[in-house]
């Protein structure tokens, strides 16, 4: 755009006068072109501050505002003011029944395939099988993938292209090349968005355009999408690229619906070099990307805007990345396609970071397509969470990794929604040094809920976590933070390593309060990891920056202790872990030592219940043994009767009588169940009774890993064992114990269905065979699991005491003066503080 020497010329009296420029979008005047008057001037000489103000009410943007370093030191704001990046459809016209169609080849960019449509300002539904349920939005509305016949998956299954759906799921289409499949695939961790190839009717193999980047298993739960055939509810909506056409079936309403169609890539684009951008008091809405970003930005602020109904799979609130010092404030961000807020940045060697801040937003209900988003990502070095609430969200509160991170004074809750294995703040570690320097502190946690799939159907709550430091992360200061009312555990340390966990409060989590499960040498997860670890190690090692980072002077490779365990250098301590329901489990242990990682000085409570620990030390016997087996007179080469495998890795692996004893093969098969599995025949339970098992066991191999449990197990009802008894069993035959406890009938986990038990055995072996003799299994006189857990090293100085709590039943976790937690060296958590700031 040209302008003239004398609107110039008064441009720059204007600014000589008010030592500011404001320039106002009007009828006449869009937003692009006040932003080149602004430019203008600036070529003109000034380079004061500059503001454009936005009118009262809704400014359409058919481009995205790309904002460089000539614009630095620039406002955009308004009152009341909304920018949509969706223009409204008009031309209706009829098509059958409640379905209306219009042309709207003229609004859509060439090339551009919407995947987002508006009525009265919220997204409706992409034409969908089996329908949206509004009335259960999260677990209804779905169909599942059909399970393989008894003889399992034909032989050459492409696990990643290929699935089979149930015969009242087959569908017929004019178009099938169109059509997407949206599916929770394998572990339903998060969900994908693949093109569907074909789908044969008669055979019911759906077949897709490329590999998904999980496997597809049975009873993963998916929705077909994008199909004419599918449109036939409320709210749903196809659009045929071929001729341009959309097709509409509005809900039901007594008002005329505003329908908008969102076009728009993302509102602003704030680009290298910019400097002083702020976007303050608007309101965004309706585009396919995210809504604002910024790319080596510098000193720039989004304030008080509200931003909602943005980005499709990939688009989130707003972007940040690179740059230096870009603050997110004051925001409600909401109904995003992914993410709330991104921030990363900064140099790993240097630890040096850009020290971007999301500070006192208000984020919900974002991941509307993608449900591996999150309220907050923070990546990279020196950016900060605070402050935020955060909440009803598919997967994760904040995930993060890199160093140096700051998760603080944050309320987090109704998280995990749709997911399964996330937490309300995560982090994962598999290159050693993620995520070391960072700090999760003063941080409320609640309701992190987990949805599981299975051949029942969906199962929440379910397996998720509150505070999740994954994969061997490390060097985490967690500190005074409330975490309550999570599907497993309150905080679930995964081979972490060099982390202090202090002043925690921990509670009512469904399994236990707390976990440490460490990685051994044999363990996938090191095997796996170790060389991405040695290489992250490797990376920053002798950098100066890194001296101060604590346990830095162990290199990976020497990570195994002498014990064979990995995790080390934890202090857990100060903390309050508490539950008010029978049997949950204080907390839990594997695979990792006191002689390398301290619990201790901690306040254990569960409502006055007996303390479970899962540490069953035994007593003396209680008479003669119940099960006595030595397989002396059995058919060689028979398996003998009641014995049989959970678990058979292949045809071949055999389970029989051999040399006067029972005789496994051990051969590992392919995930998730690779090992051999067997079990006896059933025992009757007696709740709350305790056992001792009693045999001998020995090798073909030099050595071979086995371990021990007792199970109950009924088919379509569930599964419950025992902690398992590690052992290696030689060549020479060695008498081995492994001691276990039922559930008593009044303890969480507990079923009516659970009257026999049986041994279970584990092969981790890849060859060779086991064998086993003389099992005897006696009722024993079970011993305090408090004591028990004291005894193995942890909690030495611990107490089990009520915490006195002001009112934990209605979610007042502070404590009276008199709680013992004080005595144990508990600090006070400023709960005042957590949240967003006014």
């Amino acid at each position: 755009m040209s302008f003239s020497r004398s609107l110039i010329t008064l441009l720059a009296a204007a600014i000589t006068t008010t030592h500011a420029l404001e320039v106002r979008v009007s009828p006449t005047l869009s937003l692009p072109q006040a932003l080149e008057q602004v430019r203008a001037a600036r070529k003109a000489g000034d380079s004061s501050p500059a503001t454009i103000l936005l009118p009262e009410g809704t400014t359409e943007l058919t481009q995205p505002i790309q904002l460089e370093a000539q614009d630095s030191n620039l406002t955009i704001t308004g009152s009341k003011s909304t920018l949509i990046g969706a223009p409204v459809i008009t031309n209706w016209g009829p098509m059958a029944g409640n379905i209306l169609k219009a042309d709207v080849s003229k609004l859509v960019p060439k090339g551009f395939v919407p995947k987002q449509l508006l009525c009265n300002g919220e997204r409706q539904i992409l034409a969908r099988y089996p329908n949206f349920d509004a009335k259960d939005p999260l677990y209804g509305g779905w169909a599942f993938v059909a399970a393989f016949p008894p003889a399992g998956a034909p032989e050459g299954h492409l696990w990643k292209r290929t699935l089979y759906v149930k015969p009242e799921d087959v569908r017929t289409w004019a178009h099938p090349e169109e059509v997407e499949l949206d599916i929770f695939a394998q572990y339903g961790w998060w969900n994908f968005v693949e093109p569907v190839a074909s789908l044969d009717p008669q055979t019911r193999l759906l077949t897709l355009k490329k590999d998904c980047s999980y496997d597809l298993h049975p009873y993963n739960r998916y929705h077909f999408q994008n199909a004419l055939e599918e449109l036939d509810a409320p709210g749903e909506w196809y659009y045929d690229k071929r001729e341009g056409t959309l097709y509409f079936m509005p809900p039901v309403s007594k008002d005329t619906p505003e329908v908008r169609l969102p076009v728009l890539e993302s509102f602003f684009k704030v680009k290298a070099g910019a400097k002083k951008i702020a976007i303050r008091g608007l309101t965004l809405t309706g585009c396919h990307g995210s809504a604002i970003t910024f790319e080596r930005a510098e000193d720039c602020v989004v304030e008080r805007c509200i931003i909602t109904q943005v980005g499709a799979f990939h688009g989130s609130g707003v972007g940040v990345s690179d740059g230096r010092n870009v603050r997110v404030s004051h925001c409600e961000i909401s109904y995003t396609g992914s993410n709330g807020i991104s921030l990363s940045g900064g140099d790993r060697k240097t630890l040096t970071g850009p020290g971007h801040v999301a500070a006192d937003n208000h984020i919900h209900h974002m991941g509307v397509f993608n449900k591996n988003a999150c309220g907050i990502s923070i990546y990279g070095v020196d950016n900060t969470a605070t402050h935020n609430h955060i909440h009803d969200g598919p997967r994760m509160g904040v995930q993060m990794s890199g160093n140096n991170l700051v998760v603080e004074f944050n309320h987090l809750h109704h998280l995990c929604l749709e997911t399964q294995d996330g937490g309300a703040i995560y982090t994962g570690g598999r290159d050693w040094i993620s995520s070391r320097g960072s700090k999760w502190q003063y941080n409320l946690i609640h309701d992190v809920i987990g949805c599981g799939q299975e051949s029942g159907g969906l199962k929440h709550p379910w397996f998720t976590f509150g505070l999740y430091p994954d994969d061997n992360s490390g060097g985490i200061d967690i500190i005074g933070n409330i975490v309550y009312r999570v599907a497993h555990t309150p905080i679930h340390m995964h081979n972490s390593r060099d982390c202090i966990v202090e002043n925690n409060i921990f509670a009512l989590g469904e399994k236990f309060q707390f976990d440490l499960h460490g990685w051994t040498k044999e363990q996938r997860f090191y095997t796996s990891h170790i060389n991405e670890m040695i290489k992250g190690y490797e990376s920053v090692a002798g950098q100066l920056a890194w001296t101060s980072m604590r346990n830095m002077d162990l290199h990976p490779k020497d990570a195994i202790r002498e014990d064979g365990t990995m995790m080390s250098g934890n202090s857990f301590q100060h903390n309050i872990m508490f539950s008010n329901t029978p049997g949950v489990k204080y907390g839990d242990i594997r695979n990792a030592s006191p002689k390398y990682n301290t619990l201790d000085y901690n306040l254990a409570w569960n409502g006055g219940h007996p303390i479970v620990t899962g540490i069953n030390q035994v007593g003396p016997d209680k008479g003669a043994p119940i099960v006595s087996e030595n397989f002396d007179g059995l058919d060689a080469g028979k398996t003998p009767p009641g014995w049989g495998f959970n678990h058979r890795p292949n045809k071949d692996v055999q389970l029989v009588v051999a040399e006067g004893a029972l005789r496994v093969d051990c051969a590992l098969g392919t995930p998730p169940n690779p090992k051999s599995v067997f079990h006896s025949p059933d025992v009757p339970i007696k709740p709350g009774a305790a056992y001792r098992v009693r045999l001998r066991v020995k090798s073909s191999e030099p050595t071979a890993k086995i371990s021990v449990a007792l199970a109950s197990f009924k088919n379509g009802a569930g599964y419950w064992q025992t902690g398992s008894t590690s052992i290696t069993a030689t060549n020479e035959w060695k008498e081995v114990e492994a001691t276990g406890r039922m559930l008593r009938e009044n303890e969480t986990g507990w079923k009516p269905w659970m009257t026999a038990f049986w041994l279970r055995i584990d092969c981790h072996e890849p060859k060779g065979q086991v064998f086993i003799d003389d099992v005897r299994i006696s009722e024993a006189e079970p011993l305090d699991e408090w004591s028990a857990w004291q005894n193995a090293g942890w909690d030495k100085h611990s107490l089990v005491a009520d915490p006195l709590f002001v009112d934990w039943e209605h979610d007042d976790f502070r404590l009276k003066p008199e709680s013992p937690a004080f005595k144990l060296g508990f600090k006070r958590i400023p709960v005042e503080e957590i949240g967003i700031r006014e």
